[in-house]
């Protein structure tokens, strides 16, 4: 009776185990679809192996209903079909960092497009032959002065805590990229910045206190 009742248990534990190792995933690496006319949370759960459950977790909705052109996430561990490009896709971790150096350098006084900016001028590093090639890498680069970012250098930036509109503007920076075509690199406040390189950059666009450029 009592092997029985130890079998039973380890039963239990194995299929826990594998629920919270399927959860963790799901939740910590996504990427993004872009909803299509006719599409269905099954539909696309089945396109990548997962469930319609799984879904509404990742993205935090109750409703079934999809509309046409908006994006959602979906689990980085999906398999792509042949012939399908490789899509971008984030962990919790870089999402939260991003979100962290957004907050830090935009605070509570950009517009939500000001911090969108910022968020792609980080991916649009990383795709920048003259930067590092990951999230991290680009906001923990090196340079004469110290690092490539001011909230880095002073030891602000751990001390973040971001909030749901500059995780929002991460979100919406990472469905734009790859395919934005401003390519801003670089961003500064012309009331503070005396840099001459920086302030001889072509400007991309201004928004707020802040002008990017590349």
């Amino acid at each position: 009776m009592i092997k029985k009742t130890f079998a039973a248990l380890a039963v239990v534990c194995c299929i826990v185990s594998g629920i919270s190792s399927y959860s963790t995933d799901a939740a910590t690496t996504y990427t993004y679809y872009k909803v299509k006319k006719g599409d269905t949370l099954f539909k696309i759960a089945k396109t990548y192996k997962t469930t319609v459950s799984a879904l509404k977790s990742l993205n935090r909705r109750k409703s079934d209903v999809l509309i046409a052109g908006e994006t959602i996430k979906v689990p980085r561990l999906a398999v792509k079909s042949a012939g399908q490009k490789q899509e971008f896709s984030i962990s919790a971790a870089e999402r939260k960092l991003m979100a962290q150096l957004v907050h830090a350098e935009t605070g509570f006084s950009e517009p939500f497009a000001g911090k969108v900016e910022v968020a792609l001028v980080i991916l649009n590093r990383m795709k920048h032959p003259a930067f590092p090639k990951t999230i991290k890498g680009v906001i923990y680069q090196k340079t004469k002065s110290g690092y490539a970012f001011v909230p880095v250098r002073t030891g602000k930036l751990t001390r973040i805590q971001p909030t749901k509109q500059d995780y929002a503007a991460v979100d919406r920076a990472l469905s734009l990229f790859p395919n934005d075509r401003r390519g801003s690199l670089y961003f500064y406040n012309p009331k503070i910045t005396k840099d001459k390189w920086m302030l001889s950059r072509p400007v991309t666009i201004r928004i707020g206190n802040h002008v990017f450029t590349k």
